[in-house]
Formats: C-alpha cells, sequence, structure tokens
C-alpha cells in the first residue's frame, strides 16, 4: 500500500504543478487583457484546486502510513534531524498552508463580482499556493532530504 501511495502521490505532483501554472496564466491574462471571466477560467480553477485537494488527501495517507505523524510525539528528536523535521514538520505544514491559500483565493474570486478582482484574486492566492508548494517538494536535488526518499 505504502508503495501505491508514495507512487500515486509523485505522479500527482506533475498534475498540480501544471494545473497551477494554467491557472495562474488564465488569471494573468484575463487580469492584462481585461478578459471576461469565462468557463474556461472556472474549468482552470477547478482542476488546480482539485488536484491540490486529491494531492493533500493522499499525501496525508501516506504521512499516517509512513509512520511520520508519529513523531509528532517526539518532537525534539525530529527537530535536530534535518530528513526528520521536513517530513515531520516542513512538508505536511508547507503544504496544508499552500492548499489553504489555493482554496482562499478560489473562495474569495468566486464571490467577487468585479472581474478583474476574480482574476486577481485568483493570481495572487494561486501564485502563492503554487510557489509554496513548490518550495516543500522534495526535489531530487535537496541532498539528505532526497535521498531519505530515494536511496
Amino acid at each position: 500500500m505504502d508503495h501505491i501511495l508514495i507512487n500515486t502521490h509523485s505522479i500527482l505532483r506533475w498534475a498540480v504543478l501544471l494545473f497551477g501554472l494554467y491557472a495562474i496564466t488564465k488569471s494573468a491574462r484575463g487580469l492584462l487583457y481585461n478578459q471576461p471571466y469565462t468557463s474556461n477560467h472556472n474549468m482552470a480553477a477547478t482542476l488546480f484546486v482539485a488536484s491540490v485537494h486529491l494531492q493533500i488527501i493522499i499525501g496525508l495517507l501516506l504521512y499516517v502510513a509512513r509512520g511520520w505523524a508519529n513523531n509528532w510525539g517526539k518532537m525534539g528528536e525530529a527537530m535536530g534531524n534535518a530528513t526528520l523535521r521536513f517530513w515531520t514538520v516542513e512538508h505536511v505544514l508547507g503544504m496544508l498552508l499552500a492548499a489553504v491559500l489555493i482554496q482562499i483565493g478560489r473562495t474569495k474570486s468566486k464571490k467577487q463580482t468585479d472581474v478583474s478582482k476574480k482574476h486577481q484574486q485568483s493570481l495572487i492566492f494561486f501564485t502563492l499556493g503554487l510557489l509554496m508548494i513548490i518550495a516543500m517538494i522534495p526535489w531530487p536535488f535537496r541532498g539528505e532530504i532526497a535521498r531519505s526518499l530515494w536511496p
């Protein structure tokens, strides 16, 4: 089960990144060119939010399956070890914060009646959320953290 979760989580990362870039691009173009908020803009935002939510669910299942949640009881040890700290605290909290930012952007943009504000809200919150996601992904070049995942 663990391998299925980690592989799904790793593959879905690319969908999140692509849908995020797509939604941000649609919002930026909508704002720059004073475009109406169309069903294409709505679909881009929906795909991004849905992929992030799915990734969070799989990630939380993985967090429990891998035993990282157990490290909350020994936080002193986790904070003293870069790998444990990343998996126990930084990755999960960073990704949850990113998901919250993205959801806030989606909710705020849906409530806006001014089209330029819709695009602006989406652009700001989606960009902040995606940047947080990119910062928290355990890319292969992250050294010790990556080695703990891919021995």
